[in-house]
């Protein structure tokens, strides 16, 4: 065998054997017969004991480490920033304007909706405007499950059986049942889809009004059909009119945000925004139909729920729609 093959066993044993001779002579002496030491036979220092340490240890690692050297567990790089929540109510303290326009029945129905007993403002978006301290919202993917003709997408890894439109992500519905836009003000992301749907026997259009190119179609709807409708953010956070030029009374709003921090009020006036950075922020108060605007500092505190309770009055709308 060549024996640069040879293993280092064998070099090993040879420079023990001799190391250990002076050793061995010390502790049986010169005629092989033991004799008694008041020692260990492998005390530290000895030079086969310390030939050995510095054998055992391994090329990798040639100083092990102490305690001291092990270093800290890194802090996970996706772990997100400690969030919290703005939770409340807005309530409206008066009357109503009423529309300007009479509807089918020939009444001028009220502008805002107020709930009787509690005061609850409904149909009002909630959201954290531009220019306030508006922190960069999270990288999620949004979930695409339905294509531009509003039919499911097919499961990850089946087939498709026939070619579809692009992907687009539908956040809300707004309905034309009763000669009305139900409901009359939805929020969503920018590029995502709005459905508009016709449960009325009677035939109507959807006439987007927006200072965006994007955001400006007019479209056919007949009873039972529908429409999908994507949307882009008008400058100054400005909401979409929705329009039906058959029936001019008909009328509704869409807001789009590029930012998840928004709400719209339910019929008792509650809303919640959630992950919000900690710190102070502004909350808008927007309703459109009564072209009410108003604002409230909040404080956000990091794995808490900050309650709030914001009450309006005719002082906040503008003089015109306060009029008859």
């Amino acid at each position: 065998m060549n024996s640069s093959r040879q293993s280092p066993w064998r070099g090993l044993l040879l420079i023990i054997s001799v190391a250990g001779l002076p050793l061995a002579f010390r502790t049986w002496g010169l005629s092989g017969s033991a004799v008694p030491v008041d020692r260990p036979v492998c005390a530290a220092g000895d030079p086969l004991v310390t030939l050995l340490q510095e054998a055992s240890r391994s090329p990798q690692s040639p100083n092990p480490p102490g305690a001291a050297e092990i270093p800290a567990a890194a802090e996970p790089a996706d772990r997100q920033s400690p969030t919290g929540s703005v939770r409340g109510v807005v309530r409206f303290r008066g009357e109503s304007p009423r529309a300007a326009v009479a509807n089918l029945a020939g009444k001028r129905p009220p502008l805002l909706q107020i709930e009787a007993e509690t005061g609850g403002l409904g149909q009002t978006v909630v959201f954290l405007p531009a220019g306030s301290r508006w922190p960069q919202p999270p990288k999620a993917a949004q979930e695409t499950t339905r294509d531009l003709q509003g039919k499911p997408l097919p499961e990850e890894g089946q087939p498709r059986k026939q070619k579809r439109g692009p992907a687009v992500d539908v956040q809300a519905t707004m309905d034309q049942q009763d000669h009305e836009f139900t409901p009359r003000v939805v929020a969503i992301r920018t590029g995502a889809a709005v459905r508009f749907t016709n449960s009325d026997v009677a035939n109507h259009n959807v006439h987007g009004h927006g200072l965006d190119s994007k955001n400006q179609f007019n479209v056919f709807t007949g009873g039972g059909a529908s429409h999908l409708q994507r949307f882009r953010a008008e400058k100054g956070q400005r909401p979409v009119r929705i329009g039906c030029d058959i029936h001019p009374w008909m009328q509704g709003w869409v807001y789009v945000f590029e930012h998840p921090w928004f709400a719209i009020t339910n019929a008792a006036g509650q809303f919640e925004l959630r992950e919000i950075p900690p710190g102070r922020h502004t909350l808008a108060i927007r309703q459109p139909d009564s072209r009410l605007e108003a604002t409230r500092e909040v404080e956000v505190t990091a794995d808490e729920v900050t309650e709030v309770t914001i009450d309006l009055a005719p002082a906040d709308l503008p003089g015109e729609s306060g009029r008859e």
